[in-house]
């Protein structure tokens, strides 16, 4: 709206109208208010408190700087962008954990109420029980002996858990349990360079000096360690050095990573340089998801098969003897 010469007021009191959202509605009339009182955009989205200290600070650069109008175009495609990522991996997070569920149920379910039928039956039967059924069958007696405290163990592990990841006093365990995590490593890092690439870009873009930028960037992301090298990085800058020095021989930074920062500086196109390693690194992690969804759909589908052979195998064997005996 803004590009095709609309004022900024007339916009919102448009986009207020069209919304059927009730609440929405509501703060697109608050700011709509904040503004024709007097405030500008970015001190009437701070008034608001759903929007994110990310896009209130490009929104404000990009006033100071007298181009709002690409800065919210930026804003609206990195939004885009992430959008389409978080449905990405939710998709590719729910046949996996739809089938594990699934699993676990049915196995909890069998030996918690089908192989105590089976306890009776085969305590009659003279010979030796297989191996594989002497396994479920013990597996079946713990379960069921001990039922109240393995859920009592699993509700308290899944808090624990839930605990570790959203205590800010534990921010140092998680990031590194999450840095060295055996093949969700890799796609916690990618993800972080995203971040690190189109959070950055975007705010060289609105017009904010490098040192701000890199402030406000350490407050966005949430991993320790990256945390504290932003930081480390923003302190050596303002001492002199280069972003590229910074980044150099650093185990955050991948070598591709900081070849386009060091393309960037050396041409001075640093915001260019970073929406590339944006654009590739969650070309990259898509990729990686899409991979792995790849190898984990038939591990599962044979682990689940398996199971289900050695469950049949082990009531079916006994029963067979017990056939043969008669």
């Amino acid at each position: 709206m803004l590009k095709s010469g609309l004022n900024l007021n007339r916009s919102l009191m448009i986009i207020s109208k069209q919304t059927k959202d009730e609440s929405e509605a509501d703060i697109y009339n608050e700011i709509l208010k904040n503004i024709e009182s007097g405030l500008s955009l970015a001190e009437a989205l701070k008034e608001e408190l759903v929007f994110t200290d990310l896009f209130t600070a490009v929104v404000q650069a990009g006033e100071e700087s007298g181009s709002l109008v690409p800065v919210l175009a930026s804003l609206e495609n990195y939004y885009s962008s992430r959008d389409d990522l978080k449905k990405e991996i939710k998709q590719a997070s729910f046949y996996p954990l739809t089938v594990i569920i699934t699993v676990f149920l049915a196995a909890a379910f069998i030996f918690r109420f089908i192989l105590p039928v089976f306890v009776d039956l085969f305590a009659e039967f003279s010979g030796e029980l297989p191996l594989i059924t002497r396994i479920f069958l013990k597996i079946s007696s713990i379960f069921n002996n001990y039922f109240l405290l393995i859920l009592i163990f699993l509700i308290f592990l899944v808090m624990t858990l839930v605990i570790l990841f959203k205590s800010k006093k534990r921010r140092v365990l998680k990031s590194q349990i999450l840095l060295k995590l055996p093949l969700f490593s890799s796609l916690y890092q990618d993800l972080i360079l995203t971040q690190i690439a189109i959070y950055l870009s975007l705010l060289l873009k609105s017009g904010l000096k490098l040192i701000s930028a890199l402030e406000l960037l350490k407050n966005i992301i949430t991993d320790y360690h990256y945390q504290k090298f932003i930081q480390n990085t923003a302190l050596n800058i303002s001492k002199g050095a280069s972003l590229t020095d910074c980044f150099s021989d650093s185990k955050y930074i991948p070598d591709l990573f900081y070849y386009l920062i060091m393309t960037g500086e050396e041409t001075a196109q640093m915001e260019t340089m970073l929406e590339r390693a944006g654009d590739y690194y969650y070309q990259k992690l898509k990729e990686e998801i899409a991979r792995m969804l790849q190898y984990l759909e038939p591990f599962l589908i044979t682990l689940t098969a398996i199971f289900v052979a050695l469950l049949a195998a082990a009531v079916m064997m006994p029963m067979f003897q017990i056939y043969l005996i008669i």
